[in-house]
């Protein structure tokens, strides 16, 4: 009979499922509405099993050039997340925030992330929008609606 000590590691799928598993969501009490929302965001790509590899990420010249909200990994790929956090859908849908500009603008991020960072060079990399509405009085999370590969590369 092999007793709990005896046994000298645990399998890399069943840990991965485990560190997921467990995992707790944020606790979004008392922050800005955006902040919320890319915690939340956050969470939810690493409870499907991706790493952050940075929240926040801004790039500077003379002056900022320019943020991307998350940028995270699993296996070979690389995904960049836009996220949007609303109270409400009254003036526009959050996903159409997401504009002809603001696409070019995420590509042109990406590209520069990938420049700066040669360690993730030949990773498939994609561009997600996050679209999450929220309660502004407590940041309960309304819906969220995560779009895939939102903005293509076609430049």
């Amino acid at each position: 009979m092999t007793s709990w000590s005896n046994r000298n590691t645990w399998p890399a799928s069943d840990m991965a499922f485990l560190r997921t598993w467990f995992l707790r969501p944020p606790d979004l009490a008392g922050l800005k509405l955006g902040e919320a929302g890319e915690l939340w965001a956050g969470f939810l790509y690493r409870k499907n099993g991706f790493k952050i590899i940075s929240r926040n990420y801004a790039l500077f010249g003379t002056k900022k050039l320019g943020e991307i909200d998350i940028v995270c990994a699993r296996g070979r790929r690389l995904v960049f997340v836009e996220v949007k956090t609303r109270a409400d859908e009254n003036y526009m849908k959050v996903v159409e925030a997401v504009d002809f500009r603001k696409q070019s603008y995420l590509r042109r991020m990406a590209k520069l992330f990938l420049q700066a960072n040669p360690q993730y060079q030949d990773y498939e990399f994609q561009i997600d929008v996050a679209a999450i509405l929220m309660d502004p009085f407590d940041n309960t999370v309304k819906s969220v609606k995560i779009i895939e590969n939102a903005v293509e590369d076609s430049q």
